[in-house]
């Protein structure tokens, strides 16, 4: 698959993001005001989403936040990484987590994190990653 190409995402790629990310947490997408999603997305500079394109669709897409700490140190965090079942171990989802590492170290990142679930360990333990401390979250207004 060396005729994929990333890009930044773009407005008129929602629909088919919106379908890729059902493949990770189900979600009514004819709820969403695309508009004022896409206006509240893309005023946050701090993240850098990028597109996966082969064969003329989107199969991938992920995103890098990046985070300026107190101490003048910048890590960045990556989010929603989710490749399309028809094109899953044909290295897309390798190729994604490398794009997103580039834009770490472009900006300055000294350390990236990821959050995933258990099955995933051993993919990204394969990309560099480590398993570190531990995980808690807390879930607020649903």
């Amino acid at each position: 698959m060396s005729d994929i190409v990333f890009r930044k995402i773009k407005k008129d790629d929602l629909d088919e993001v919106y379908i890729l990310l059902n493949q990770l947490s189900k979600k009514d997408i004819t709820s969403i005001d695309k508009d004022s999603s896409w206006r509240n997305f893309i005023s946050n500079t701090s993240s850098n989403s990028i597109v996966c394109i082969y064969e003329n669709r989107i199969v991938a897409y992920g995103s890098i936040v990046i985070e300026n700490k107190i101490r003048g140190h910048v890590a960045g965090h990556i989010e929603d990484i989710v490749v399309d079942s028809s094109v899953r171990g044909k290295m897309v989802g390798v190729k994604l987590v490398k794009e997103l590492i580039s834009i770490g170290k472009s900006k300055g990142c000294y350390r990236i994190t990821l959050f995933c679930d258990e099955e995933l360990i051993k993919f990204y333990q394969r990309n560099g990653f480590k398993v570190d401390n531990v995980i808690m979250k807390k879930y607020l207004n649903g």
